[in-house]
Parts: C-alpha cells; sequence; structure tokens
C-alpha cells in the first residue's frame, strides 16, 4: 500500500506542469475548462501493472520535455470506479515517435507502425497490455466521403471531434480536465454529444451504434436530442461497412441484450440493420407474443437473467428469425435448408469468423430439434445422434430451446426430458463413438474393402450407441459374425 501511495504522490508531481500546460492551450483557444480532483481511494483502484507504467512514461515524457495526459475511456472507466487496462494518451508537446520509441526502449515495450492516417501508435508491453499513443488531432470530412482527413490540431479541437462529453476527460495524477461538462453528465447517466447529435452522426454514422452500446454497457439514458438525431440518420446505416458494425454491436448486446435490443427497436437500427427480418404478426394460437420484435424482446430478457455473454448465443436469437421470402411454395426440409444458406450469407456479409458462423448457424438449424425429439418420441439412437451434433453446445442450445418454448401460448413441458438430454450426454463414450475394431483389422478378418469397410463401421457405431453392444475389439468380431457375414 505504501509503494501505491508514493506512486500516486510521484504522479500528481509530475503531472502538475503537464496539467497547467494543457489548460493554458485550452484557454489559448477561448475555452476555459474546470479542474476536477479524483479521491485517492479510486485511483488506488487501478491496477498495479498499468499504474507503475503510467508513472514511468510519465517519468520518461517529463525528460523528453513532452506533455502528455491520459485521454478518452481510461478516464471515464476510472471515474466510474471501474478501471480499465487500455491506457490512451494524449500528446500536445514534444516529439511522439521519439517519445513512443524511448519509451518502448526503456519499458521494453513493442512499438507499433505509426499510422500517419489517424496520428496514432501503439506501444504493446510483454504482460499483454497496450497503451496508445495520439497526437492532439482533427477530422475533416469531405462528404460525401466518409472517411475523414486528419490533421494536427489544438487541444479543443481534439476534444471537439469526440463523440459524447463523457469521452472528453483528460487525466492528470489525481486531477482531470473537463470542457464539456461531462462530469455532470457522468453523475446523472446521461449520453450527450459533444455537438449537434447531426453533426456528430453524420460524420460518422457508427456512432450511432456506440451510443447503444454506452448505453448499455453503462446503464445510461440518451437525451431526447441525441434520440432525435440517431432517429434521423438510422437509415444511414446501411452505408457503414458490416465488419464495422459487428464489434460495436456484439459488445452492446453482450452488455445488456434486452435493453440494446429495446434501444435499437425504438431508435429505428434494427430495421436499419436487419432488412431481412421484418417485425411480422404472429399466431396468437402459437405465440403469447404479438408479433415478432416482442417475442425476440422477451428471448433477450430470458437471456440476460441467465447472465449469458456470449455474443453468438445471443445474435442467434436474431437470426433464428430471419423470414425466407414466399415461403409457402417449399416444404419444410427445403425450407430448413434456404433458410440456413440465407443466414450464412448474412453471418458472412457482417464478417463473423468462421467458428462464429458455425455456431450460430447450428443454433439456428436445432432451433426446434429438442422438442421435436420430445414431441416425436425420438430413439435413444436419434437422441445420441443429435447430442453427438451439437456437443459441446448443448447447453447453450438448452437455453434457447427454453426461452423459445416460454414464447408460446401454450408452453410444453420440457424440464425432465432435458435433464434426460443432460445424463445421456454424459457418457461421451456412448455418444462420440470410434469403434475400437478398425478398417485394417475388418479388411483382415473379415475380407471386406473399401467403400464396405466404411458401412461395416457405420453399422457397429450405431450398433454400440443403440447399446446392442458394448465398445471392445471382441464384442465388434462377433457381431460382424452374427449379423453381417453370410
Amino acid at each position: 500500500m505504501a509503494k501505491r501511495i508514493l506512486y500516486l504522490v510521484a504522479l500528481i508531481v509530475n503531472d502538475d506542469d503537464d496539467l497547467t500546460f494543457f489548460v493554458e492551450e485550452l484557454r489559448n483557444s477561448g475555452f476555459e475548462a474546470s479542474v476536477h480532483h479524483i479521491d485517492n481511494l479510486i485511483l488506488e483502484k487501478i491496477d498495479e501493472r498499468v499504474l507503475t507504467k503510467i508513472k514511468s512514461i510519465k517519468e520518461i515524457s517529463k525528460n523528453l520535455n513532452c506533455s502528455i495526459g491520459i485521454v478518452g475511456g481510461f478516464v471515464r472507466d476510472l471515474l466510474l470506479e471501474n478501471p480499465s487496462q487500455d491506457v490512451d494518451f494524449i500528446i500536445l508537446k514534444g516529439d511522439m515517435q521519439d517519445l513512443t520509441q524511448t519509451i518502448a526502449k526503456e519499458m521494453d515495450g513493442k512499438v507499433g507502425k505509426m499510422n500517419n492516417q489517424t496520428l496514432t501508435t501503439q506501444i504493446r508491453f510483454p504482460d499483454g497490455t497496450v497503451f496508445e499513443f495520439n497526437e492532439a488531432r482533427k477530422e475533416v470530412y469531405e462528404f460525401p466521403s466518409r472517411v475523414p482527413k486528419v490533421e494536427k490540431a489544438s487541444l479543443i479541437e481534439d476534444l471537439s471531434r469526440r463523440d459524447f462529453t463523457i469521452n472528453t476527460f483528460v487525466l492528470f495524477g489525481n486531477k482531470y480536465i473537463d470542457v464539456f461538462d461531462g462530469k455532470k453528465d457522468l453523475e446523472n447517466k446521461i449520453l450527450q454529444t459533444t455537438r449537434e447529435p447531426s453533426i456528430v452522426f453524420n460524420e460518422d454514422y457508427l456512432r450511432m451504434i456506440r451510443a447503444i452500446r454506452f448505453a448499455s454497457k453503462l446503464d445510461f439514458s440518451i437525451t431526447d436530442k441525441v434520440v432525435e438525431g440517431i432517429k434521423e440518420h438510422a437509415d444511414n446505416l446501411a452505408e457503414v461497412p458490416h465488419e464495422r458494425i459487428l464489434n460495436e454491436l456484439k459488445t452492446s448486446l453482450v452488455s445488456d441484450p434486452s435493453k440494446a435490443f429495446n434501444l435499437m427497436k425504438h431508435l429505428g437500427i434494427l430495421t436499419a440493420l436487419f432488412p431481412e427480418i421484418p417485425n411480422i404478426d404472429l399466431d396468437e394460437n402459437i405465440s403469447r407474443f404479438s408479433n415478432l420484435w416482442e417475442k425476440i424482446e422477451y428471448k433477450f430478457q430470458f437471456l440476460k437473467e441467465q447472465n449469458i455473454k456470449d455474443s453468438s448465443v445471443l445474435l442467434s436469437v436474431v437470426f433464428m428469425e430471419l423470414q425466407v421470402e414466399d415461403s409457402f411454395l417449399y416444404n419444410e426440409k427445403r425450407l430448413e435448408i434456404i433458410k440456413i444458406a440465407e443466414v450464412k450469407n448474412l453471418l458472412k456479409k457482417f464478417t463473423f469468423s468462421n467458428k462464429e458462423i458455425n455456431e450460430i448457424l447450428l443454433y439456428v438449424k436445432h432451433k426446434d430439434s429438442v422438442i421435436n425429439l420430445l414431441d416425436f418420441h425420438s430413439s435413444i439412437l436419434e437422441m445420441r445422434l443429435f447430442l453427438r451434433s451439437v456437443d459441446p453446445f448443448l447447453e447453450n442450445l438448452i437455453l434457447l430451446t427454453s426461452a423459445e418454448n416460454k414464447t408460446r401460448t401454450s408452453p410444453i413441458q420440457i424440464e425432465a426430458f432435458i435433464e434426460k438430454l443432460r445424463k445421456m450426454n454424459s457418457k461421451k463414450e456412448l455418444i462420440h463413438v470410434v469403434p475400437k475394431l478398425d478398417g485394417n483389422e475388418i479388411e483382415e478378418k473379415f475380407g471386406f474393402k473399401d467403400r464396405e469397410i466404411g458401412e461395416i463401421k457405420l453399422i457397429l457405431t450405431v450398433a454400440i450407441m443403440k447399446e446392442e453392444i458394448p465398445n471392445t475389439k471382441e464384442a465388434c468380431i462377433k457381431y460382424i459374425k452374427e449379423k453381417l457375414v453370410q
């Protein structure tokens, strides 16, 4: 504890000059910044590794006659008493390349390539932490292009270009400066843009989903003015590359799936992102909800109560409801094939990883499988084949099935059957069966060749899964002799 206090005292002393310099820079631009203190009890929550690095970086900066501060999300999260390990520095005075190279050399870090387009670089440290360094910059948009030209700028221009007031604090030891009354917004749990919402969102439409992310993650409300700005520009999300949208979307849903979905629905973002999933009315004899979005909303609430943080599970709730055009022309099997293909194309468009695509497709494909197994009084073999195809995702599928079942007008009793599946799934040796008698031995003992060997192994696998024989070499040989050799 004494060591941490010494670090904090050193930070405060080293940062006084930087704070004065930053405040003067703002004053020269015609702006007065509020300066606020942070309680040492809050500062002590910073991870020891992060705190040590910050102190070392400040000392190096001072020796090189640079003026730097910590800006953005790290400060916001610190004030919310939940400090992160992602630290962004803003540099107002000094050579950034010289500073970052010296930091990397003296602190055994690896400096990333300077991005001249964004005036940023990163340093990755051996323990995995990554610090980012930015020169004060402004973004100049030449519409209709959505890619800004980045230029060096004053501190106020840098802070003004940011999206929300709560992301504009600059930290110096135990003090931070606040230009846009972000402290009040933070205390009132309000999300407010730094400038007119239409300007902020028109510069980058992705900021609308960032608003959803912050509101969901921090449990903040969005001001009426910002709400209207999002509604005005929501349709323009179609112009944003899907790969940019994906991470914001996943983070929003993982933070609070129910709140994120409600906001997206209310603000028009849902229809902009997923026009393939229209809000259709539902048959009251089948669903206890009047429309599709009410049903999805309920399922998100259910998964939230189960504390599900897996983005693939959460997003599958949406993709399950994709509507296939002219579906009345197809039989059930054909409809499933077409739906899976369309969901796969949509996932690829959003640039999901292959792992995520395969997992979401599994959930979509088996949306009704558990209930169908129960309804059709499936055999032990059918249940084990199902378990074989969904392992290790059974528990997620059970949660999705339970959520789907609870949306029905007349839910069925599935709890006992689910426990039966779990018990069966615990006997992995009867699900992931590999006969103890291999292909070479089958050929040597019985003379079967090529394709016949594959068919024999499949027959043995089924017999073992049905528990007609144990999975031993002797039992397999005996079964072939009695059943397959004439």
